[in-house]
């Protein structure tokens, strides 16, 4: 199994985030939809279907998919897909000031790990990088991420592929997702450790676009009602393994 992909940002104002998604917290769509249309307030949001944040990290469309759990608010779309998450600052103190504001980014195709914490609306700490680039590397570095920096998870090349000269000593997109855990209590890339809150356990709302001018109808929400439901009655695909890159897959323990 490959890193997982993607791209969330979460708007933290609880000290345990962890125990309120653990606690599988109701999703307030109408709550999520006022976040994700303070980033596109030029655009309509109309939901499509209620589906899980594993799903909804790894989509690669044009839809948003937002979720609201009273103190914990999360939105995932292609806006955060970002090497230079320091210039996202003004943006998303403008979508919601809280306490605590959490992106994550990870690309397996090009093993690339982005993550970033903003702490009451001045960015404390990011990093982007790929194996043998570091595209940011702002502020003091946490605790979690001394074990990487020592080498403990050192980064290592498929089969046959030489390893390059100047390569980190880590793979950067577990870093990035070890910074959610410690955040946020889970990671995405399988196995999961036992303490990990399973992302696909989750809700979120798909929502699409639409300009400004469009007058959502009945229908639309009937059918987001149904789909919902339909989902609900199907059990969830088994996902397909991305392709395999120049850097080995990892497992984290």
């Amino acid at each position: 199994m490959s890193s997982a992909r993607a791209a969330t940002v979460w708007f933290i104002d609880t000290d345990d985030p962890a125990s309120i998604l653990r606690a599988e917290a109701h999703n307030d769509f109408q709550h999520a939809r006022q976040v994700a249309t303070a980033i596109f307030g030029d655009s309509v949001l109309v939901p499509l279907v209620d589906t899980d944040l594993a799903t909804a990290a790894s989509a690669k469309d044009t839809h948003v998919y937002a979720g609201f759990y009273g103190p914990l608010a999360v939105v995932s779309c292609s806006l955060f897909e970002t090497t230079a998450p320091s210039t996202l600052t003004r943006t998303l103190a403008s979508i919601r000031r809280s306490a605590a504001t959490t992106l994550l980014y990870t690309e397996p195709e090009t093993s690339l790990g982005v993550f970033a914490r903003w702490e009451a609306g001045t960015l404390r700490r990011s990093f982007a990088a790929d194996p043998v680039t570091i595209h940011e590397d702002h502020g003091l570095p946490f605790t979690f991420e001394k074990p990487f920096w020592g080498g403990e998870y050192p980064l290592n090349y498929a089969d046959g592929v030489p390893t390059a000269p100047m390569s980190l000593p880590f793979h950067p997109a577990q870093l990035a997702e070890e910074a959610n855990r410690e955040w946020l209590g889970f990671r995405y890339t399988h196995p999961l450790a036992p303490s990990d809150v399973d992302p696909a356990r989750i809700t979120v709302t798909c929502f699409a676009l639409h300009p400004a001018e469009y007058e959502p109808t009945a229908a639309d929400y009937d059918n987001y009602r149904e789909a919902t439901a339909a989902r609900a009655r199907t059990p969830r695909p088994e996902e397909t393994p991305p392709k395999r890159g120049r850097i080995r897959e990892y497992f984290g323990f």
